[in-house]
């Protein structure tokens, strides 16, 4: 478990993704001031509830196996807006390990 704080949240390209889901949504994403990024082709209620600077806490809930050497992508976590009390749980890459 670690601590953090969102640095940028928006979509999967990083424009703003509003409070209210929008028919040609994008899906949803967060960069934490780690350098940590989560990412969802959905709508994310509580992401877009939250706010930059909002602190964090994230979980590691799982782990992909049997991954290339060096591939760690898909990594997920349970993130808690500490402000808000919402959490989401969403990987660290819009592909598995071994995916495209």
């Amino acid at each position: 478990m670690r601590h953090d704080h969102h640095r940028e949240i928006g979509d999967r390209f990083g424009a703003p993704i509003g409070e209210s889901p929008r028919p040609d949504s994008m899906g949803s994403a967060v960069v934490f001031a780690n350098g940590g990024y989560q990412v969802s082709y959905e709508w994310e209620a509580a992401l877009a509830r939250s706010r930059v600077g909002d602190k964090v806490r994230m979980c590691l809930v799982s782990i992909p196996q049997d991954c290339p050497p060096g591939d760690d992508r898909g990594r997920r976590y349970t993130t808690t807006n500490l402000r808000t009390g919402e959490a989401w749980t969403l990987p660290d890459s819009q592909h598995m390990c071994g995916g495209a």
